[in-house]
């Protein structure tokens, strides 16, 4: 089993206690726990192949610096189980280059309005007007000086800027050397209306690079490339939107495309769905009955991957706060188990997954001192910018 600690390297006065405190509370859920428990390397679990669910990592440590940069992702991948995926939403540049940005506007992810102030557009995006600084109208080597920033403005701006460029896919892949890599493309058909093809991009870049996983929310991207890849080796994942949102290629909303999954087997091994397609809230966020959704999946041979978990922001209040126990709910609830959670903050799921799962009652009681958070240098140095911040 891995150990889970904090080792802190930094001399003292480098630090700020309210800093450290709040990243305390974003990274740490438990602290320390006496459990009973079985090995989970013996125990079969209840995904659709029997292992472990996989963690994902949303554009790295995505929940505490700017999604999608070289230290979210190296972060991730040092405080995460040895198998994490790192999640890169792909755009592209008008020169045809991948890069991994989490939104289709750069503005909300960057600090381009502050180089480029005069090159703001309006684009439809399906059906959808939107204003802002897109990739299409920009080479990839126009985007150098462009810097990364948090695009959750509850969460701190201290690691913005210095060091945080716009990562190719390749860069991640050559740079970060993710275990695996999951490639999202959100708006395929939005960047086929401008002449750049993402079919192109995803089947030159698969020569080269093993890609783990590709997502979409587009049936008829998915169905393009379906032919071009070997399941065994790169699975296909259709990416659910809320349910009342209309599917481009289909004209279909999403909740109805969910009622015929052996529709979705023909071009997707898998299906990426919003948590409360599993486990529904109500209005007061309390939990409702869990939906027969991963039984479903299982059944006709997907696997099932829930998304949108988060360490900051409210969840159902029958977790007490604890996301640990939020995510054991979704992977060791006795029914079923998803096959992989995308997480904001990846070091959470990845010591749950670890240390609190298949509790049994009759093995000996063993200590397990909650998630870490492993200090390495370039972490250090971007760390110590934010020793001044108060909160």
């Amino acid at each position: 089993m891995r150990q889970y600690f904090l080792r802190l390297s930094l001399p003292a006065a480098m630090w700020n206690l309210r800093s450290l405190s709040c990243l305390l509370l974003l990274c740490f859920s438990v602290t320390t726990v006496a459990a009973q428990r079985t090995n989970s390397e013996t125990t079969k679990w209840l995904t659709l192949n029997g292992d472990a669910p996989l963690v994902i990592a949303l554009g790295g440590f995505s929940g505490l610096f700017p999604d999608s940069s070289y230290d979210a992702y190296m972060v991730a991948m040092e405080t995460s189980l040895a198998n994490v995926i790192a999640w890169c939403d792909v755009q592209l540049t008008k020169d045809g280059v991948g890069i991994c940005l989490p939104d289709l506007k750069l503005d909300n992810a960057s600090d381009i309005d502050v180089y480029f102030k005069n090159k703001e557009t309006k684009y439809s995006v399906n059906g959808v007007p939107m204003q802002g600084w897109f990739s299409i109208d920009f080479n990839f080597k126009d985007l150098a000086p462009v810097t990364l920033r948090q695009g959750v403005f509850s969460r701190t701006p201290k690691f913005d800027g210095t060091q945080q460029k716009i990562l190719t896919v390749l860069d991640v892949v050559n740079k970060v050397k993710p275990p695996g890599l999951w490639l999202n493309i959100q708006h395929d058909t939005f960047f086929s209306q401008h002449n750049l093809s993402m079919r192109s991009f995803i089947i030159s870049l698969s020569r080269s690079v093993i890609v783990n996983y590709i997502s979409s929310p587009e049936v008829n991207f998915l169905k393009s490339i379906v032919s071009r890849f070997n399941p065994l080796v790169t699975k296909l994942v259709f990416r659910f939107l809320g349910q009342g949102d209309i599917e481009p290629s289909t004209n279909q909303t999403y909740g109805s495309l969910l009622k015929n999954l052996t529709f979705i087997k023909t071009f997707a091994s898998g299906i990426l769905v919003p948590k409360t397609y599993i486990w529904p809230v109500d209005n007061s966020l309390y939990l409702q009955p869990h939906t027969s959704l991963v039984l479903d999946a299982h059944k006709e041979g997907l696997q099932i991957f829930a998304s949108e978990f988060v360490n900051d922001v409210p969840f159902a209040y029958n977790y007490s706060y604890d996301p640990a126990t939020e995510y054991l709910s979704f992977i060791d609830n006795g029914d079923f188990s998803v096959d992989g959670v995308l997480s904001d903050f990846p070091i959470t799921p990845s010591a749950t997954i670890d240390c609190f799962t298949h509790l049994g009652k009759n093995d000996k009681p063993q200590v397990c001192t909650g998630q870490y958070i492993s200090i390495f240098p370039h972490f250090l140095l971007a760390y110590s910018k934010a020793s001044d911040y108060h909160i």
